[in-house]
């Protein structure tokens, strides 16, 4: 729906259900688009890929926006169509062309009047909404808070809480902009409040940084930086560049007002190189304006003009005319061009007149204080005698704001303390009907009770391990003993008979013969005890030694038979294997090359391994004659071999065809 869509338009508010990494998010819409056949959803993935770009990339954000407006043109969707043109009005102020800016509002509002009745909720919040900012934007305050209402209205008749929260949000900072600082906090813990029962964390991190703010104006540092470090903590850990500038000016503001201008220029600083990174003109007029404020109170003139002048600029070209009735009045002061007094005089006057017009408090006590200094460089003190006054009339105006703040905290602590004393009389009253002794009892026996079954687990627990010890070591000595019967008893055997035969022949040649089968099982029966051994032996089970020992192994058995080997297990390095994974894939692996060199006649061998998914795949293949799998006679090991991939739950598939050779394959699940 086009309301679940609406935050996304506007730059305070939107997420979208936080899943994972911010990457996730932007794969998932890429997705979309290239899934879709639905040219609706495809033009609402392209609207969220650009608010998500808007927080950090101005230009690809711009492009996304163009694909959804051509589509919503095509499709004649004015909700998405909608959409699209409200966040191409803060593109574009934000890069310093309002008056395209402008255009869109006016091509938002033509939308909203041509809307049918079942649109007519949603797209009519949705222009309020960019009006309403836009205003706020360009420094018209009073002009925003019917159209953040109206927007308000709608949302809670939709019952769309995300952007009910993101309006009081953004109504609260209105308010702050002028000194309103009563409503501007209510605003702000409606808001926090609604974002932290929908769990949306960049809705409390702004939440969080617009308290710190109104803290900030009324000089309650301490609490202004408990606000300010909780929200760049969420901005951080949600990677929002745009997000964290405002935190860093924020903070910049915190330290302005403690007098420490180093660590206050460090934030602003910061903060303006953010907002150039993402490409945001207002911001970076922000931090030009706050930069030549801490200048100015080190009584460093030079650069706060300089800072000022580039502000100016920017100003004009965003058309908000707060700022530059701001910037103006302080060059007027700092430059005081005594051959220019009268103009300079109506020129201060009439910013403060247009301040006290768009009902900024903040900004007109700052002005009165300038119009101070400018008569007193004058030496016309009875004139700044009386703008000292109305500036600590305004000055008065805002502690008595703080005043009222005060007694409406005072008022929350005393609700929340009354609901907690309501609670411990109740749980009192319901501990009181429990008998006192029984309850003692009870407590007692229940300790015992619960000590003995700790006590008795342990036992049990301690008994479990120690028997699965036992099992495991009588099943490794029962392995032990059948690995030496079966792989190094018929050896001996065989060497034993051949001795035998060998004392009975006189035939020197026949001896020889023997000899030379005596030593080829003894060599035998060497590898097959060093196998078992490798297997078992503490210290050896990393898989990094089965692939050094197979690597040996195949080398060394084809270079005798001038077989050329082509080898790659060096996917085996990063598994962790068990002892009896271990020494299964070893003599499958060991069986089917040598089945491989012995019986293919071979001249090229291939051995590899891999990982797919969570299967290890190793393949033994070779060029030789091959066999026909479903005549070939029991033996050479391929029974072995089956058995042992059996015993691992895995797959052997065994490949071969007359004439163009065999390939072993090895399934095995991870």
């Amino acid at each position: 729906m086009l309301r679940k869509q609406l935050l996304l338009v506007f730059l305070f508010f939107i997420q979208l259900p936080y899943i994972g990494a911010q990457q996730s998010l932007e794969d998932s819409l890429h997705k979309v688009i290239a899934d879709y056949k639905d040219e609706g959803e495809v033009a609402r993935a392209y609207n969220s890929l650009a608010y998500e770009y808007s927080r950090k990339d101005l230009v690809k954000s711009r492009s996304y926006l163009n694909s959804a407006i051509s589509i919503g043109k095509r499709i004649n969707n004015v909700k998405r169509l909608t959409s699209s043109f409200s966040q191409l009005v803060y593109l574009l102020h934000d890069t310093g062309k309002p008056d395209s800016a402008e255009y869109y509002i006016d091509q938002v509002k033509n939308l909203y009047e041509q809307a049918n009745e079942t649109e007519k909720n949603e797209v009519g919040s949705n222009y309020y909404t960019v009006a309403a900012l836009y205003y706020k934007r360009t420094g018209a305050y009073q002009k925003a808070i019917p159209f953040f209402e109206k927007a308000i209205e709608l949302f809670i008749k939709m019952k769309d809480r995300q952007s009910t929260a993101g309006q009081m949000l953004n109504l609260g900072n209105t308010y702050l902009a002028f000194g309103k600082y009563e409503k501007a906090t209510d605003q702000h813990l409606k808001s926090l409040r609604i974002f932290e029962e929908i769990r949306n964390d960049r809705g409390i991190s702004f939440c969080y940084q617009s308290l710190s703010n109104s803290f900030t104006q009324l000089k309650r540092y301490d609490q202004a930086l408990t606000y300010a470090n909780k929200s760049i903590q969420i901005k951080t850990a949600l990677n929002d560049r745009k997000g964290i500038g405002s935190a860093q000016s924020n903070l910049g503001d915190i330290y302005l007002g403690l007098g420490n201008y180093d660590k206050s220029i460090f934030h602003f600083t910061n903060s303006l190189q953010i907002a150039r990174e993402v490409k945001s003109l207002p911001d970076e007029l922000g931090n030009y304006l706050n930069i030549a404020k801490v200048y100015k109170a080190k009584n460093e003139f030079k650069p706060a003009i300089d800072y000022f002048n580039q502000g100016k600029l920017l100003a004009k070209q965003l058309k908000d005319s707060s700022s530059l009735a701001v910037i103006e009045t302080e060059l007027i002061v700092l430059q005081n061009k005594a051959d220019a007094t009268v103009a300079a005089e109506n020129k201060l006057k009439s910013n403060i007149e247009l301040l006290e017009e768009r009902g900024d408090l903040n900004r007109q006590a700052s002005g009165f204080k300038s119009m101070v200094d400018f008569y007193v460089a004058n030496k016309e003190f009875d004139k700044a005698l009386e703008y000292n006054n109305k500036y600590h009339q305004a000055i008065d105006s805002i502690a008595n704001n703080d005043l009222q703040l005060q007694v409406k905290k005072m008022e929350e602590l005393y609700n929340i303390e009354k609901k907690e004393k309501e609670i411990t009389i109740l749980k009192k009253d319901q501990q009181l009907n429990l008998a006192r002794l029984q309850k003692q009892k009870v407590f007692q026996y229940g300790a015992v009770l619960l000590f003995g079954l700790v006590l008795l687990s342990g036992f049990l627990l301690f008994n479990r391990y120690n028997l699965r010890q036992r099992m495991k070591e009588l099943e490794l000595r029962n392995q032990i003993a059948a690995d030496l019967h079966d792989e190094v008893g018929s050896s001996l055997s065989s060497i034993h008979m051949l001795s035998q035969m060998a004392s009975q022949q006189g035939d020197d040649v026949v001896h020889k013969d023997i000899l030379s089968r005596m030593s080829s099982n003894a060599k035998e029966t060497m590898d097959r005890m060093g196998d078992i051994v490798w297997t078992i032996k503490p210290g050896e089970a990393e898989a990094a030694n089965l692939k050094q020992r197979m690597e040996r192994f195949a080398y060394e058995i084809s270079s005798s038979k001038n077989i050329s080997l082509q080898l790659s297990v060096d996917e085996l390095e990063k598994l962790k294997l068990t002892m009896e994974q271990r020494k299964n894939i070893w003599l499958i692996f060991k069986e089917a090359v040598n089945n491989a060199v012995k019986y293919s006649g071979t001249d090229k061998m291939e051995i590899s391994s891999r990982t797919e998914g969570k299967e290890l795949l190793l393949l033994v293949k070779d060029f030789g004659k091959g066999f026909d799998t479903g005549v070939i006679k029991k033996g050479n090991g391929l029974d072995n071999m089956q058995q042992r991939a059996a015993d691992l739950q895995a797959d052997l598939l065994v490949d071969s065809v007359a004439g163009e050779g065999t390939r072993v394959t090895l399934r095995l699940p991870l």
